[in-house]
């Protein structure tokens, strides 16, 4: 009966081992680190593991099977790794001696002393930005089915950079030269074949005059402009010799001055001339924008260093019919007086005035101008944006200008029309730094660090704050350990 008793106790104790999980008689995460390294390597991802194969006790028949698996923090994306196996003394040497491990899979003794160096790469697929590293495991014999025991996390990894945040800047518009505008115009005005003197009521004269007479009247009669220069350029037809349209020129471009200044009562000193003998250029803009037979031919002759006399016999010579066409119909339009009245604005005293030229004539004010109106207004406000906008259309090449409305199109994520604007910003402090910005916002976080450094060293302290933010960027940790290496037994 005791054998029986002791027999049956025996049984009962085997018949519960076999019931037993797998993990029962190991350590529940069996996995020990003693280093650990992963890192993205160019266009793969590299983990490295060293691995104790002393901390792992699966028992003599038993092996644990350790699977890396990366998982996608945002996405259900996974990838496993290559897979060890660590085995009891048993399980071990029946592995070697049957050959039966999958391709790939390495086996190891538990309990040896030699340092496992595991180590995987693979593709780095964009969905691993973010992502997780894991270890699973699990405890097998030959005949049983895997238990499968806790995972281990490895790795946290965020190769995302955090979007820049940059710190807009404007800066005030000083420039006060006055400005100078101008009104030009042309008018065909009719000599007498062959003659200097002007008949103003010959032909059409006294309409064409009349433009010239309009124009600096205009401004004449503005109390805010005062003309500073009235310029006349006469120009001849090519035809006849080139020297007598050089005194035709000539003479009748000092004829029209004399008249214009006696007109309109101008100073002497204002009134100023040059004349064009032969109207070539004029020709050959008609040339480019009309058909007509051989037209190319006329026009490389037009287009030629030949000397102007014989250039002109050239034309007549080779194409006459074309020639008396041109003669007729072109001729008398390149003999012209084109003129230009230069003025020159007052400067407004008050905000209120410049509030009311701004709505109307935008183009009289100075830099300095858009910047008295647009304090009125919240730095940075819809109005505020508006007004510097304006004064860049206005002053196109004032670099202050230039600076604020690439502020303005980085603020509107504009990048491309913020570099257009930059390049024409200078280089002061201030522009290098929002150059910073740009490449900034542009994800050159590297040349971003330049421009701040430099801008820095310039005297613009709010820089250094920006590198400072932009090398929190760059320096940030992009991998996080989960698993805490241990010190070797």
């Amino acid at each position: 009966m005791k054998t029986n008793a002791i027999t049956r106790i025996i049984a009962a104790a085997a018949l519960a081992a076999v019931a037993m999980p797998a993990f029962a008689d190991t350590q529940d995460a069996l996995l020990k680190v003693d280093a650990i390294k992963v890192n993205r390597v160019a266009d793969e991802l590299v983990v490295a593991l060293d691995i104790d194969p002393r901390s792992v006790n699966p028992g003599r028949d038993k092996e644990v099977t350790f699977s890396p698996v990366v998982r996608a923090a945002e996405s259900g994306d996974t990838l496993a790794l290559p897979a060890i196996k660590i085995a009891g003394r048993n399980r071990y040497y029946t592995h070697l001696r049957n050959k039966d491990l999958p391709e790939g899979t390495k086996v190891y003794s538990a309990g040896s002393r030699e340092t496992i160096k595991y180590r995987a790469e693979v593709p780095f697929e964009p969905w691993m930005n973010r992502c997780q590293i894991d270890m699973k495991q699990a405890v097998a014999n030959c005949c049983e089915t895997p238990a499968t025991g806790p995972e281990t996390p490895l790795a946290r990894l965020d190769y995302v950079r955090p979007a820049y945040d940059p710190s807009f800047r404007f800066v005030e518009l000083t420039g006060d030269s006055a400005i100078e505008l101008s009104a030009e115009g042309r008018a065909f005005i009719t000599f007498v074949v062959n003659r200097t003197e002007l008949k103003e009521n010959y032909m059409k004269n006294p309409e064409e005059l009349e433009k010239i007479y309009a124009t600096i009247r205009v401004v004449q009669d503005d109390p805010d402009a005062t003309i500073t220069s009235v310029s006349i350029k006469g120009f001849a037809s090519p035809e006849g010799s080139y020297s007598n349209n050089v005194r035709l020129a000539m003479g009748r471009t000092q004829t029209l001055k004399e008249i214009v200044r006696k007109r309109m009562a101008l100073a002497p000193e204002i009134m100023h001339t040059d004349y064009e003998p032969e109207d070539w250029q004029g020709l050959i803009d008609w040339l480019e924008k009309n058909e007509i037979a051989n037209r190319d031919a006329i026009l490389a002759i037009a287009k030629s260093d030949m000397e102007p006399d014989p250039r002109n016999e050239e034309i007549r010579r080779r194409y006459p019919e074309q020639y008396d066409y041109i003669l007729k119909n072109v001729y008398p339009w390149l003999r012209h007086s084109d003129y230009v009245v230069k003025y020159r604005i007052k400067a407004y005293a008050t905000v209120e005035e410049l509030l009311e030229v701004y709505k109307v004539t935008p183009e009289r004010m100075r830099p300095v101008d858009f910047q008295r109106i647009a304090a009125v207004y919240p730095v940075g406000s819809d109005k505020y944006k508006e007004i510097m906008l304006k004064a860049v259309e206005i002053h196109p090449y004032d670099s202050k200008s230039n600076l604020n409305a690439a502020t303005i199109a980085l603020e509107a994520g504009e990048l491309a029309k913020a570099g257009e604007y930059l390049d024409r910003a200078g280089d002061s402090a201030e522009a290098v730094y929002t150059r910073g910005v740009l490449a900034g916002m542009a994800g050159d976080l590297d040349r971003a660090m330049q421009y701040f450094d430099k801008a820095a060293t310039m005297g613009l302290d709010v820089a250094k704050e920006e590198t400072s933010k932009v090398n929190g960027i760059i320096n940030r940790d992009t991998v996080e350990y989960l698993i805490k290496p241990s010190s070797k037994n």
